[in-house]
């Protein structure tokens, strides 16, 4: 997986070149480039967006500024969005279950990606995951399951947000197992986090980097993740089909996002620039060490992806019955 995502960057890197050279972002603009996030700082999100803004500033000789806009799923980082001209000023990092997702989950969806965002680029992608404190004695997720038969009170996982894959995954699941899992949101990774270090609540269900390095300092214990396969950044965690629950896979794909009626030819540079830079040695080597596998590609590729993922997940949705005022 990994020689594959190397072979396709180095495949981008020629066209990235040719792309930066459009005179859209050699000329000097007056307006900072701002990147808005969905979460709140702290997160592997805000890492990722202030990472690559380093490496745009230095392009594109301009100053660029990351600044959080949580709530609502994603929805005040979207509505933010939208009071700005649409002239790539600003972008917004964000994860697709905040623009694949969130629609589907409103009673009355009061956005339309498809009139209201541009797609710019994939940046990275990290699967959901299960852990625990230390101190709670399990060890596996069968372990944890069987805990919850014993003890319901158990069943309380908390999420990101209300309208997460990680949300989706513990409904089925639950439904699955005739278990009482019970998603509970939180927002944003880093509050979560800090209940889950101070063992105030039983588990989490949100993606892998959140909890892979203090995983790594034996502080948490991450019990499975939902890729399709053991992952080469965390080889001693097995995956969800691994650990006894077969068809579990639910990875989040964090992406650039514009306004609608960017000009195409800013976006393709952005996402040229993001490509060439997530292709890199350092930034690989940083992504790799957060648990992030680095992706790029072009806005085309990204807004397939998009729409892929609103398609496979809107049925999960309906099943759910999860439902927020969005």
């Amino acid at each position: 997986m990994l020689q594959q995502t190397r072979r396709r960057f180095v495949a981008s890197l020629g066209a990235a070149s040719a792309v930066l050279a459009a005179p859209s972002l050699v000329r000097a603009q007056a307006k900072p480039l701002t990147i808005i996030l969905t979460v709140p700082p702290g997160t592997s999100s805000d890492t990722l967006a202030r990472m690559l803004g380093d490496r745009m500033r230095a392009r594109l000789n301009r100053t660029v500024v990351v600044e959080s806009k949580s709530g609502a799923g994603g929805l005040v980082a979207i509505q933010h969005l939208r009071n700005f001209d649409a002239d790539g000023s600003m972008l917004m990092m964000a994860p697709n279950s905040a623009v694949s997702l969130l629609p589907l989950f409103a009673t009355k969806p009061t956005f339309d990606y498809e009139k209201e965002l541009m797609a710019v680029v994939e940046c990275a992608s990290a699967p959901m995951a299960f852990t625990v404190h230390p101190d709670s004695g399990v060890r596996t997720l069968a372990e944890y399951f069987e805990s919850v038969r014993k003890d319901p009170k158990r069943g309380s996982i908390g999420v990101p947000s209300p309208v997460s894959m990680g949300a989706l995954v513990i409904h089925q699941l639950g439904k699955q197992l005739n278990l009482p899992l019970q998603a509970v949101p939180y927002r944003g990774g880093s509050p979560l986090l800090a209940d889950l270090l101070g063992n105030q609540i039983p588990a989490s269900g949100s993606i892998l980097p959140d909890y892979l390095e203090n995983h790594r300092a034996g502080k948490l214990r991450v019990l499975a993740h939902a890729s399709e396969k053991r992952s080469p950044l965390a080889p001693d965690i097995p995956t969800i089909t691994e650990a006894g629950y077969p068809g579990y896979v639910a990875v989040t794909s964090f992406g650039l996002y514009a306004k609608a009626g960017t000009p195409a030819n800013i976006a393709s540079d952005y996402a040229a620039m993001v490509t060439e830079a997530l292709g890199t040695a350092p930034v690989v080597e940083a992504l790799h060490k957060m648990g992030l596998v680095p992706v790029g590609g072009t806005p085309a590729e990204f807004h397939r992806k998009v729409l892929a993922d609103r398609a496979r997940w809107a049925p999960v949705i309906k099943d759910s019955g999860i439902k927020m005022d969005a």
